[in-house]
């Protein structure tokens, strides 16, 4: 791992705990690669707006990280040279179809309307969420404004393991190659254009800044980070990481991400 001119990491799961703080020394190393000249970057599944360019002040840094990733790879801003790119984004009408098939489970959905996240009920899952990530909520007027407009992605947050089981069993009996499915939380199912991933979005900053991927190191903990793990030169998994995360990676951190997984591997590897 010499030569890195790019860190890039998930957020839940990785750089933060599961109370979505980040640790101590994961700061500290963060900073000393950024004084070291070394790139940053974010890869999130939440949208590539002012909420997720706000976490660099948020965690104390004096410095904006030098890309974000959003909505799993269906966003990108180069933050160096203000440019911003979209995906694929998922059609309206495979939205619809979605939601509709998905019905009988009774799990909610929203979708993301810029910062503002749309949602198809109010449950308590919901507004905590809405708290914790300082994302507005806003109540659908009916179920056709959830598919009015093409969006990134659609997002299913389940009460329980039982509903994440029942959510991937009714998206299994329902393939189309129009849309895939994921799970990106141990409640969270996500439907997106199966062109779309933050591997393809790392892959295109690179190409436009003239890195070579075998310079980038990045971290991720879930399935959706796979992708992203698989193009980098180092694909580092979380400890706490799902199976096929810890599957494809090149290297698992010795500590998980709540006691500075992150933070640890890179004062022991990069630094």
């Amino acid at each position: 791992m010499k030569n890195i001119k790019l860190v890039i990491a998930d957020i839940d799961g990785t750089l933060v705990s599961d109370g979505k703080e980040m640790g101590p020394l994961t700061k500290k190393m963060l900073q000393a690669l950024h004084d070291k000249g070394i790139l940053l970057g974010l890869a999130s599944g939440r949208p590539c707006g002012e909420h997720l360019a706000a976490r660099a002040s948020g965690w104390g840094f004096d410095f904006q990280f030098d890309v974000l990733i959003g909505m799993n790879g269906g966003q990108l801003w180069d933050v160096r040279n203000d440019k911003r790119y979209e995906y694929y984004p998922l059609k309206k009408e495979y939205i619809k179809e979605i939601i509709q098939f998905m019905d009988p489970t009774n799990i909610n959905c929203y979708v993301y309307r810029g910062d503002t996240t749309l949602v198809r009920w109010y449950d308590k899952r919901m507004q905590a969420s809405s708290v914790r990530n300082l994302e507005p909520m806003m109540l659908a007027k009916n179920d056709e404004e959830m598919w009015e407009k093409d969006n990134a992605k659609l997002l299913y947050r389940c009460k329980d393991l039982d509903e994440v089981a029942l959510g991937i069993k009714v998206a299994s009996q329902h393939p189309s190659s129009n849309y895939q499915y994921f799970q990106t939380g141990p409640l969270m199912i996500e439907f997106q254009d199966p062109r779309v991933n933050k591997g393809l979005a790392l892959t295109n900053f690179c190409k436009v800044n003239n890195i070579d991927l075998a310079e980038v190191v990045a971290f991720g903990d879930a399935q959706n980070d796979d992708p992203m793990l698989e193009v980098a030169g180092t694909g580092v998994a979380m400890k706490n990481s799902g199976k096929s995360t810890l599957a494809i990676a090149n290297i698992i951190t010795e500590e998980d991400n709540n006691n500075d997984g992150v933070g640890k591997f890179i004062e022991k590897h990069l630094l």
